[in-house]
């Protein structure tokens, strides 16, 4: 996930996993190590079963299991569909809907042309200087191991929450999580469970992002862009290259492709997007206040302008682009068929339908044909704002970081969370750290590390949610409750 959206950095050194020795090291310390554990299995998913190391998932839930005792013994642990994870804490009122905090314990892999770019082996799970390097600490096991963290130490307090607690952790995120929270979501379905809110990964706190507010902003996914692949292609004759045709099935696509390029989906706002923009531009005041206050009138300018950042253009259009192309297999022979994958990510309000639709019309064409490519993910519902778990959620932003301004804001990418829509119309996907547009770009690169305070202020994070979305039967212990967990942190 490449955009000015998710995580930050840093590096840690350590030794062989022989078991937890939470005695041994202060508590910050301690929970770099068992993210630096978590890292050194090898979860990879895999596009085909065969591929999957499925002993790498239950090497790593035996792991947890030790890392984190108390909330293996007090939640009910159930594995689902053999490799994904859901806890359960019930809550002591059972006539409130529960909420489910979700992240994934699958990674993506490492390029083997970039092994030798890697300063720290991506799987040695090593800790160093402050910062934990390797695949996955940014996405997404940091969020696995801070949210288990913080339940264990929520037990080790005493604290019963009102309101039943999932903790769901996917084993396939990364491609599609049809089998991993596909499986979790139905399972809960089977059980008759209707959900108060999702709390996934997603958006982050990102500094420097527009000019003209000093503050950082929390920005909160509460709208997710959908996904699809289209497979365009065109067959010829073939031949030899010495007597080729005037037109050529390569020189066919290249052509669709470009027009493709210089006719971009036409930008609009979405309400989730308008929002965002009310509110940051009250904050940068003068003509961009009176701009977005009118609308109507400064409709083209304001379009014009965002569509001028890559960051920006990705929130008022949907978004298309090859990925793969592919034709011929010798330099001298025309090849018979040249086929491009394009991967399109589409706006809100927006359907596959019309996305071929808008493809077909642009390319003008017949002898390109176009078909889907593999799954098809429609954009998301946008949830609202005006609700008391948005203002929960917006409460334990600020608590974490206090300087932020919190703005709803669309997701361009795709998570788990869209398997949860049939749940709840709450959806929330925030990641709790800081970000720049030079840290953003670790995330499924060279080098992805994460840093301690990271790993702090995540902890404090979940910790202060669970108290304002689970609630207390002792809601006047909750504040010494929480005073004890930061005294823990601070150590």
């Amino acid at each position: 996930m490449k955009y000015f959206i998710f995580l930050l950095t840093f590096l840690f050194s350590f030794k062989a996993y022989s078991g937890p020795d939470s005695t041994a090291v202060k508590p910050r310390y301690a929970v770099a190590e068992k993210l630096a554990t978590a890292v050194r299995f090898k979860t990879i998913s895999a596009l085909e079963p065969e591929d999957f190391k499925y002993e790498e998932f239950t090497n790593l839930h035996a792991y947890l299991a030790d890392a984190f005792p108390l909330a293996h013994e007090r939640l009910q642990v159930e594995v689902i569909n053999n490799y994904s994870l859901l806890f359960t804490w019930q809550g002591q009122n059972s006539a409130l809907k529960p909420v489910l905090f979700m992240a994934h314990m699958d990674v993506v892999p490492v390029e083997a042309a970039s092994e030798e770019d890697w300063l720290e082996e991506p799987f040695a799970g090593v800790v160093k200087d402050g910062f934990v390097w390797g695949r996955g600490t940014m996405d997404d096991k940091y969020r696995v191991v801070t949210m288990l963290e913080a339940v264990e130490r929520l037990l080790e307090q005493g604290y019963e929450p009102e309101r039943t607690l999932y903790l769901a952790f996917g084993h396939d995120e990364e491609i599609g999580g049809d089998e991993g929270a596909g499986k979790i979501s139905e399972h809960l379905q089977q059980l008759g469970v209707q959900l108060e809110a999702v709390f996934d990964e997603g958006l982050a706190v990102a500094e420097d992002v527009i000019p003209g507010i000093k503050e950082p902003l929390a920005l909160v996914g509460t709208a997710a862009k959908g996904s699809l692949n289209l497979l365009l292609t065109v067959k010829g004759e073939g031949g030899h290259s010495s007597a080729p045709p005037s037109e050529t099935p390569i020189g066919i696509l290249s052509r669709a492709i470009s027009r493709l390029h210089q006719n971009p989906f036409k930008p609009r706002l979405t309400s989730t997007t308008r929002e965002s923009m009310e509110i940051l531009t009250e904050r940068m005041g003068g003509k961009y206040k009176f701009a977005m206050r009118h609308y109507g009138l400064f409709k083209k300018k304001i379009l014009k302008k965002l569509a001028e950042d890559q960051a920006t253009d990705v929130l008022i259009r949907t978004k298309l682009v090859p990925t793969i192309i592919a034709g011929g297999e010798k330099n001298n022979v025309l090849p018979r068929q040249a086929t491009a994958v394009l991967n399109v990510r589409i706006l809100n309000g927006e359907t596959d339908q019309t996305v071929i639709d808008y493809v077909r019309k642009v390319i003008k064409d017949e002898r390109v044909e176009i078909s889907q490519y593999g799954v098809y993910t429609p954009s998301s519902p946008e949830t609202p704002t005006d609700t008391w778990v948005y203002d929960a959620l917006k409460s334990t932003i600020l608590h974490t970081f206090p300087d932020a301004l919190v703005v709803p804001a669309l997701f361009p990418g795709a998570t788990d969370a869209r398997h949860y829509s049939n749940l709840t119309s709450n959806i929330f996907r925030f990641a709790p750290q800081v970000v720049n547009r030079e840290s953003a770009q670790l995330v499924h690169n060279v080098n992805e590390r994460i840093g301690m305070d990271v790993l702090e202020k995540s902890i404090g994070f979940y910790t202060t949610l669970v108290l304002n979305t689970c609630g207390s039967a002792e809601i006047e212990h909750l504040a010494d409750l929480e005073d004890a967990f930061y005294g823990i942190i601070s150590e």
